[in-house]
């Protein structure tokens, strides 16, 4: 069974489904949890180093991940299951995903899908097809709702 399991969340609803599955392999493999939320970074282009809106958007921004990551830490808790939550700023969500994955020793990703397909998907993008795209790790793909 699986020991480390990487859980990406951006903190939105969609990744509920990714993280029960993540926390039933984590149980039944006595594994444990890496949750992982991949921020922007801090670059805003003109504004300057001490501009407020700066500093707003960068303590939200923060403030963002800290929360996605602290709903994964207590699910995590309420099952028994052993967890440890990474915060990084990423060009590119999905390859802080596999860096994170790699560095981590996970054995195994599990990420959300919509379930887009086609043109939508083309156009829309995903950082799960990313990931499934560059990664050797095992993952597991949960479609979401909607």
């Amino acid at each position: 069974m699986y020991q480390r399991i990487l859980v990406p969340t951006d903190g939105t609803e969609l990744c509920t489904a990714a993280l029960t599955a993540a926390l039933d392999l984590a149980r039944l493999g006595g594994g444990a949890i890496v949750g992982l939320h991949a921020g922007p970074p801090s670059r805003l282009g003109a504004l300057a180093a001490d501009d407020p809106v700066r500093a707003a958007w960068l303590n939200e921004r923060e403030r963002n991940g800290q929360d996605a990551l602290a709903w994964i830490a207590r699910r995590a808790a309420e099952e028994g299951i052993p967890c440890e939550t990474v915060l990084v700023h990423h060009d590119s969500p999905a390859a802080a995903i596999v860096e994170a994955a790699r560095d981590r020793l996970c054995d195994l990703i599990v990420m959300a899908s919509h379930g887009r397909s086609g043109l939508r998907a083309r156009l829309l993008g995903s950082e799960t097809w990313k990931v499934l795209g560059t990664c050797a790790i095992p993952m597991l793909v949960v479609r979401g709702p909607g």
